[in-house]
């Protein structure tokens, strides 16, 4: 029974296209959009590669937070902000207020169908998230916010991702910890209109990313890694026995055909592994075939990036490989020239814990996808 809450491939069309900036990586990374099938890192200037081809430009920017962080100068710190980006550049349009007390602090934005927006917010005393839907009207000011079927989920949510439909919404849920600690993957599916839940996980420690729906409304992909405590570090150092942390190993990819029985995130298909020595994956996403997929691994220090595709029963295919530049951050677009994907695509941990392929020992407010687009 179903786990309810009672809390390019050869012929892939895949494109990419990559920036590079000659400046100190600190400045380049200012504001991280989760905008791609891998995140895009932009400064305070619009990119013309946006999440969806170039055939689509987005009207409006929406940052959980102010953009730049907490300013003593401009009044309390929003809900969200919405940023108007006509003539390329953002502009702030709406600042808003939380919808209630109990909301909690917004910590991700994800862009749907049909002009839904979608904000997940969460507490941590007690241990709770909310999910809440709205719209923006032609100024770009908030209107409609109103919570998702009025229940609390008893965790932390990321990694959010819409069906093409509309219909469905599935995300990663987590225990609240004051200091990081690998747990069971847990994906959850909520039925937007009924308001019904289903939940798959895992019996080992392990994290969950990459989520994002097929364009048949049923298959879902997402990756799945082990943590090891026991396996040695990038600098040597051995987690075994120690109460947090641990490497990432054994990235996988799975779609999970969200229909069939079973609560196990192994059971779905498999369409790929990362191969033994060969780097770790920073991203790996299911292409809205249900079949293959794309994603980005880095290798040697200081890192070569290498971009891969893959399929189904097939072996990975490498794509491209870019030596390091000193003082050198890439940005990535990738873009299938397909339907927008509606999914936050944060990485191979929808929390943002995974750094340099290890799990972190010390606790981190970052979100992977605290910012979207709207069109």
């Amino acid at each position: 029974m179903p786990d309810e809450w009672d809390e390019p491939h050869d012929h892939e069309p895949l494109s990419w296209r990559i920036r590079r900036w000659a400046a100190p990586i600190a400045m380049a990374l200012s504001v991280a959009a989760s905008i791609g099938a891998v995140q895009l890192l932009a400064d305070e200037h619009v990119s013309s590669a946006t999440p969806y081809g170039d055939h689509r430009k987005p009207r409006f920017f929406l940052t959980v937070g102010r953009l730049g962080g907490p300013s003593q100068d401009n009044g309390p710190e929003p809900w969200f902000q919405v940023h108007s980006l006509h003539g390329g550049r953002q502009r702030p349009v709406d600042s808003v207020r939380p919808p209630s007390p109990s909301a909690g602090k917004a910590r991700e934005l994800l862009t749907g169908p049909k002009g839904m927006h979608l904000v997940a917010s969460s507490r941590e005393e007690p241990c709770e998230s909310r999910l809440y839907r709205f719209r923006l009207d032609g100024d770009g000011q908030a209107t409609d916010i109103a919570p998702v079927h009025e229940g609390v989920i008893p965790s932390r949510v990321a990694g959010m991702a819409m069906s093409p439909d509309g219909d469905r919404l599935a995300f990663a849920t987590a225990p609240c910890t004051d200091v990081p600690q690998p747990s069971r993957a847990r994906l959850t599916v909520l039925d937007l209109d009924s308001g019904g839940r289903r939940t798959w996980s895992t019996s080992a420690p392990s994290v969950i990313g990459g989520i994002v729906w097929a364009s048949d409304n049923d298959t879902l992909g997402y990756t799945l890694s082990d943590v090891r405590r026991d396996a040695p570090s990038a600098d040597g150092t051995v987690h075994q026995g120690v109460p947090n942390g641990g490497k990432i190993v054994n990235v996988t990819l799975y779609a999970l055909d969200t229909d069939e029985q079973g609560t196990d995130l192994h059971g779905a298909r498999r369409l790929f592994r990362q191969p033994d020595d060969f780097g770790r994956v920073t991203s790996a996403v299911m292409a809205p075939d249900g079949r293959t997929g794309y994603g980005v691994m880095k290798k040697g220090q200081p890192a070569t990036t290498i971009i891969f595709t893959f399929a189904e029963d097939e072996p990975m295919r490498v794509t491209k490989t870019i030596a390091p530049k000193p003082n050198t951050a890439m940005l990535f677009s990738f873009s299938t020239e397909e339907e927008p994907r509606y999914a936050c695509l944060g990485g191979i941990d929808a929390f943002g814990r995974a750094i340099n392929g290890e799990f972190p020992t010390i606790s981190s407010d970052f979100s992977n996808c605290g910012s979207t687009y709207a069109y």
